[in-house]
């Protein structure tokens, strides 16, 4: 293979755009978005570099457990986090060598969970 692929962005669906903007922003620890069409369509860059567009959901079903899902990020303190700065519930914790990961439900209900640990664990780091 000749051709190098680049991740470019995945999409969130939901039903206040600029609410799920100020969120990410909140749940990533800073990033910047913008609006990108006439629509509200905007796209969300974390300081990582991980790009989110955010559109109008366009069916009244909440997000299911299926396809693309389940975001997951690391960090230091995440109960305190989720629970303290996010304002959300805690729905179930599990537990590893490394330490607990927390799983939560967004405004959106779109479901989250946070590794209270910041080193890449052994199922992303082989």
């Amino acid at each position: 293979m000749s051709k190098a692929v680049f991740f470019d962005h995945i999409e969130v669906h939901v039903e206040n755009i600029a609410a799920y903007c100020a969120f990410l922003v909140k749940i990533f620890q800073g990033g910047r978005y913008h609006v990108i069409t006439d629509s509200g369509i905007s796209m969300f860059a974390s300081n990582e570099g991980i790009n989110i567009e955010i559109k109008k959901r366009s069916i009244s079903a909440p997000p299911a457990a299926s396809g693309f899902c389940n975001p997951c990020l690391r960090m230091e303190n995440a109960k305190e986090f989720i629970e303290n700065e996010l304002a959300l519930t805690i729905e179930r914790t599990i537990s590893s060598a490394d330490g607990n990961c927390y799983f939560f439900t967004d405004h959106e209900g779109i479901a989250w969970h946070i590794k209270d640990y910041l080193k890449k664990d052994r199922y992303t780091n082989w």
